[in-house]
């Protein structure tokens, strides 16, 4: 069986630098910019963010805990007046509050 496209093996930053190119959108998180802000802090500094939705501060856990691990690095909130939330971004301590 004979196909009609052409395959390439590339280095994961070049394959998504050039799918970036050419205007396609890959799976980019809205929280990729929190994502990249948290790989260049130091291990002392954390990153508050607010006016968030409560499916946010989820979204936001699932891509820094699978991006980084879950065992270093937390994301507390809380709810403010206004009814949207606030989070922290910052080093886990120890296992202070790791879930299995």
């Amino acid at each position: 069986m004979e196909t009609n496209f052409e395959i390439e093996v590339k280095s994961k930053d070049e394959a998504e630098r050039e799918l970036g190119a050419r205007g396609g959108q890959g799976r980019t998180s809205q929280y990729e910019p929190i994502a990249q802000k948290w790989s260049e802090l130091d291990e002392d500094e954390s990153i508050v963010i607010s006016g968030l939705e409560k499916n946010d501060i989820q979204n936001l856990r699932n891509l820094l805990y699978r991006r980084f691990g879950k065992e270093t690095v937390i994301v507390r909130s809380a709810q403010q007046d206004d009814e949207s939330y606030m989070a922290v971004v910052r080093a886990r301590e120890g296992n202070e509050y790791l879930r299995d």
